[in-house]
């Protein structure tokens, strides 16, 4: 994968290094050179010196060749932008921001670009949604993000089960299912057909437990 950090502090710098130790080709760019030195003798990347919703410097970064940008500076609104134009202009397929003030959630969603929050899981949750396979976030609640709503393509591995064996008591519910585009609220001895669209509330803390269930 190709991608493309804007802003390199604390978080930046990190999601920047953890994409880079798993063989992806990244490039970081930031308004301040010195703030490179945050990843270390480790990273062998490109660096760039510019502003993150320049036009100009994003095509010097090669945005249009990539497969993700992560926006993650000390601003939401320079944050949403950089999303944005990488999302309309570049036709980025993967957008992702960092996010301070959670109520703004819904506008950065409704431009197609997934968030992260400034909690400790935001380096592990943006290299989650940038390697996304079967389960998208759909949206964080709570001041913490504590719970997430997600929605996961059913495969061949829980062929079979029943609704209410796919909710466990305080860690994750099944809310609803989509079936040849018809959507219907489960019961409990409703059975799970491959390809079925499955939303799920969960507990942040229990996602892999629910991966683990669905066998993705």
């Amino acid at each position: 994968m190709k991608a493309i950090v804007i802003g390199c502090g604390r978080l930046g710098s990190a999601i920047a290094l953890e994409l880079y130790r798993k063989g992806n080709e990244v490039t970081v760019v930031d308004k301040d050179s010195d703030s490179f030195a945050l990843l270390g003798n480790e990273f062998n990347g490109n660096t760039i010196v510019g502003i993150g919703f320049d036009k100009n410097v994003l095509e010097e970064a090669g945005i249009q060749f990539q497969d993700a940008v992560i926006c993650t500076t000390d601003s939401d609104e320079v944050n949403v932008l950089c999303g944005k134009i990488s999302k309309d202009i570049f036709m980025v397929p993967q957008v992702v921001a960092r996010l301070y003030d959670p109520r703004k959630a819904k506008i950065f969603e409704s431009l197609g670009i997934k968030t992260i929050s400034t909690t400790g899981y935001g380096v592990d949750r943006a290299i989650e949604l940038l390697s996304y396979d079967k389960m998208d976030s759909i949206t964080l609640l709570g001041a913490r993000g504590d719970t997430e709503l997600v929605r996961i393509h059913a495969t061949s591995n829980v062929e079979g089960a029943l609704a209410h064996e796919l909710t466990v008591n305080g860690e994750f519910t099944l809310l609803a299912i989509v079936r040849d585009k018809e959507s219907f609220l489960p019961k409990a001895d409703d059975v799970i057909k491959t390809d079925d669209i499955l939303y799920f509330a969960v507990d942040i803390q229990k996602k892999h437990k629910l991966k683990v269930l669905l066998g993705i």
